[in-house]
């Protein structure tokens, strides 16, 4: 679980330590403050979600706390979002009560695994962004995946996802063993401090990330250990388990080339004729 600096400072059994993955507990604020602003996908998913509009919810699945929902509802189209995460939907449900009356009721939010959710209503659109693809532990389950996006979908419906294809610049420095760190101050008496470091394992294609945090608040200090798994699949594997699902693959975008090196793929539910 953990690696480096990070297993040291476990071995240490410091006091008031406690173990979390990154989307539960202190870990799913700290994620959801760092991706909250991230933009990078909202122009491609908002023109999928244009052509869509008035045939139904968009349903968005792994939605965390509600970045894209969010976007989608100030939009003016109804959502729902699907995460394995009640940490995560949680943040989602204190975040709306800020918004405006009208988007809160476009979104609804509910705990749901990306590979075998059940939905009696079918979508127009499903979207998976982030690279969240990646959070899924082997291709049979990309395979799984597939098959209930396509189960949930209209007729000529679309389902876009994207995900990391190139991994040999990706992250390059956490991954050579460097850790990064960054202090948050929120007040006189209220610090955070969190080291990040990412450890690839080249023969099963995975990466682990682990995560260690300091919160000092009220003359006390917590500490908190996070780790969690990512897949790097290669492209071509996704290729191939797309031509063999059930969906066509119609629309290729690559993403700007000073962000992540991530594809996004739109592939769609056939008409019967």
């Amino acid at each position: 679980m953990y690696f480096g600096i990070f297993k040291e400072l476990r071995s240490l059994n410091l006091p008031h330590s406690h173990d979390m993955d990154l989307y539960e507990g202190y870990y799913s604020e700290f994620y959801e403050a760092l991706t909250d602003r991230t933009e990078y996908d909202i122009e491609l998913l908002a023109e999928q979600a244009e052509r869509v509009r008035g045939q139904g919810r968009i349903l968005e699945l792994a939605c965390g706390a509600g970045r894209v929902l969010i976007q989608l509802a100030r939009r003016g189209h109804s959502t729902l979002g699907l995460d394995l995460s009640p940490d995560m939907l949680a943040l989602y449900r204190r975040k709306s009560v800020r918004l405006p009356e009208n988007v809160r009721g476009r979104i609804e939010v509910g705990q749901a695994d990306m590979t075998s959710f059940v939905q009696a209503e079918k979508f127009p659109l499903i979207v998976l962004s982030a690279t969240s693809v990646s959070l899924l532990p082997d291709m049979a389950s990309v395979e799984r995946m597939l098959e209930t996006v396509y189960a949930h979908l209209e007729e000529g419906g679309r389902f876009v996802f994207d995900y990391v294809y190139e991994n040999s610049e990706h992250n390059r420095e956490m991954r050579d063993g460097k850790v990064d760190g960054v202090t948050i101050d929120l007040g006189p008496d209220h610090k955070q401090f969190v080291l990040m470091g990412e450890h690839e394992e080249h023969d099963s294609r995975k990466a682990v990330m682990n995560f260690y945090a300091e919160v000092v608040q009220g003359g006390s200090t917590r500490r908190y250990f996070g780790s969690t798994s990512k897949s790097f699949f290669p492209e071509a594997q996704i290729l191939d388990c797309v031509n063999r699902s059930s969906l066509k693959l119609i629309e290729t975008h690559t993403y700007p080339a000073d962000q992540a090196p991530v594809r996004c793929l739109v592939l769609e539910k056939g008409k019967v004729s």
